[in-house]
């Protein structure tokens, strides 16, 4: 008996071992090959019916309290998309991402301090077996961006061009902040807002130079925000939408040097306005705090 003991207790921990050398040495396409969907089920059952519903349809008893209806997974649609323009299925690598980082903006919280990889590989497993669209497909390779244009003044002079050449003002406004009367629908119907440009930390997913060319590139799902790939116009659109990726950025850059300008104004302002009043309001609260000395007594 005490040898099929030793014989559990180190088999248990060999297979601790191998889970910390698959989560953080293998791939995660080789990582994703060893989830389960049975584990995946358990950990949505804890963690995720609350909003998106037992079977995934989004409607849970939470999602009446929240501003973005969450994401029905038995339709197999995503935001976040970083697979290519002509394949309608996202990568795995993209499930994975939104629960790990969460969609602040929708109402979606991180989960990469709550679950393991492991854990998280499990539960896109259960998602993607709520829905026919991923049976027998396999994983998608990545958008290509090996043709990035560098940022660079020049590269942002033709982003801001491109960026009024393919209308994106109409709905982010002139300089990205977006008209707030703007009166926009998602596919479920929902009034949705364009997003505000330069807050970066209000995007529905990364703030970086590859995830928005992903984003322009293959619009967003479910929003009324267009593909960018027209194949007539390949070769221009190819450069253009890195041009506006850049121009984004300094957009985003130019705010928040504009925003800590303000705050320093202010905070300045107030640091004279302590000095100059500090004669008159600091013998009052002594005189305050003498008569509660007093009072206690």
């Amino acid at each position: 008996m005490a040898i099929m003991q030793e014989v559990k207790e180190v088999s248990h921990l060999m297979n601790k071992i191998f889970l910390f050398f698959a989560i953080f040495f293998l791939p995660q396409s080789a990582v994703a090959m060893t989830a389960s969907v049975e584990n995946g089920k358990k950990i949505y059952d804890i963690h995720c019916f609350q909003c998106h519903g037992f079977e995934g349809r989004g409607d849970g008893s939470a999602a009446t309290y929240l501003a973005r209806r969450p994401r029905d997974f038995t339709d197999g649609l995503y935001k976040l998309k970083t697979s290519p323009p002509d394949v309608s299925r996202v990568r795995d690598e993209d499930i994975y991402h939104a629960i790990s980082n969460g969609m602040s903006s929708a109402g979606m919280p991180p989960w990469k301090n709550v679950l393991s990889g492991q854990e998280i590989w499990d539960l896109v497993a259960y998602i993607k077996s709520l829905t026919d669209l991923f049976d027998d497909t396999e994983n998608p390779p990545p958008l290509d961006i090996s043709g990035r244009i560098p940022y660079s003044p020049e590269s942002v002079q033709r982003g801001e061009m491109a960026y009024r050449e393919l209308k994106c003002p109409e709905c982010h406004g002139p300089l990205g902040e977006g008209p707030p009367t703007k009166e926009l629908k998602d596919d479920y119907g929902q009034r949705i807002w364009p997003r505000d440009l330069t807050r970066s930390w209000t995007f529905i997913g990364p703030y970086t130079p590859q995830a928005m060319y992903a984003r322009i590139t293959n619009g967003i799902p479910l929003t009324p925000m267009p593909a960018h790939v027209l194949p007539v116009f390949k070769d221009k659109l190819e450069g253009m939408r890195w041009d506006v990726v850049n121009y984004i950025m300094w957009l985003a850059d130019t705010a928040e040097k504009r925003r800590a300008k303000q705050r320093m104004i202010i905070s300045i302002i107030l640091l004279v306005s302590l000095a100059v009043t500090a004669p008159y309001y600091i013998p009052y609260l002594r005189r305050r705090w003498a008569i509660r000395k007093i009072g206690r007594r």
